[in-house]
């Protein structure tokens, strides 16, 4: 169910040596983005367990990814490489380099593997239900696959007082 083992890990924008550290993977595994299709994931939505977010009286919904840019715009790139030139190190001490370097990567957009994993979530238990087993996104997730820092002071302010 689980594949434990121990490898490089670099950061999303590429540009940092890579770590060696333990890693945990859900199976079944793909060797690349490419290889992923929803049969080797059994995310055929009429196999689901539970509720569809997508279920309606109305029939299918039509889904726009009007917030999902393929590519970074090119201005944004060269002003960030701009930047980048004076304020690397500044950024590295305060440890957002690497996320600033990420927003100029390509990310791709595999719509049948997002519409297939929206069909397991269970907003019961606010996981995704796989044939394997649930599971869901953690704080180390978020911290592993996004380089986000995840120590600190919280934060007890909501944006609406502001």
């Amino acid at each position: 169910m689980m594949e434990v083992r121990e490898d490089f890990m670099t950061s999303p924008a590429g540009d940092s040596q890579p770590t060696f550290r333990t890693a945990h993977f859900l199976k079944p595994l793909a060797k690349s983005i490419h290889e992923l299709t929803l049969n080797e994931f059994n995310l055929n939505p009429s196999s689901s367990s539970t509720r569809s977010v997508f279920e309606s009286n109305e029939g299918c919904f039509e889904i726009h990814f009007n917030g999902w840019r393929y590519h970074p715009l090119v201005k944004w790139v060269k002003w960030v490489d701009q930047l980048q030139l004076k304020y690397e190190p500044v950024w590295k001490k305060a440890g957002i380099f690497e996320d600033i370097m990420s927003t100029k990567s390509h990310i791709i957009n595999n719509k049948d593997l997002v519409y297939g994993v929206v069909e397991k979530w269970c907003s019961e238990t606010n996981t995704f239900v796989f044939p394997f087993g649930e599971a869901t996104i953690t704080l180390e997730d978020v911290m592993v696959l996004g380089g986000y820092p995840v120590l600190g002071d919280p934060i007890f302010t909501s944006l609406e007082d502001q």
